[in-house]
């Protein structure tokens, strides 16, 4: 009893971890800061190729003083604000687009401004899923 009582356990936290090979990203880009300030944002698509929904609920880096996953919204006076999103549930198979206007990664307080050709490195981190480093390219804007 008390061995099918383990196994049973064992089996349940298996099947609920969600490994970082099965959670992708592709595309990663920031944009160049601008000139006098201290911000930046980040973009990629991440895809969660597992069989389980995961949650993003934190950005690490050593380029920021802060860095927060953010999304733009439309109030109701008919405005563009952005506001921090603390989780995002990616579903099991779901593509998720972080891009200009939408899901982005805010950086704060840039250390060395973003320039066009180097590269950043972040980390995803996520509730029920191992961290994912991502290096993103500094892309001039079109």
């Amino acid at each position: 009893m008390k061995q099918a009582l383990m196994a049973l356990v064992v089996s349940f936290f298996a099947t609920t971890t969600v490994f970082a090979n099965e959670i992708t990203v592709v595309d990663a880009w920031v944009k160049p800061t601008i000139p006098g300030t201290e911000n930046g944002a980040g973009y990629f698509q991440i895809t969660n190729q597992g069989t389980q929904p995961v949650t993003l609920n934190g950005v690490s880096t050593e380029v920021s003083r802060a860095s927060e996953v953010h999304q733009h919204v439309m109030t109701e006076d008919g405005m563009m604000r952005m506001r921090r999103v603390p989780e995002l549930v990616i579903g099991s198979g779901e593509t998720v687009t972080f891009q200009p206007g939408g899901y982005h990664v805010m950086f704060f307080g840039v250390k060395n401004p973003f320039k066009v050709g180097d590269s950043i490195e972040f980390q995803l981190q996520f509730a029920d899923a191992d961290a994912l480093d991502v290096t993103a390219e500094v892309r001039a804007l079109h």
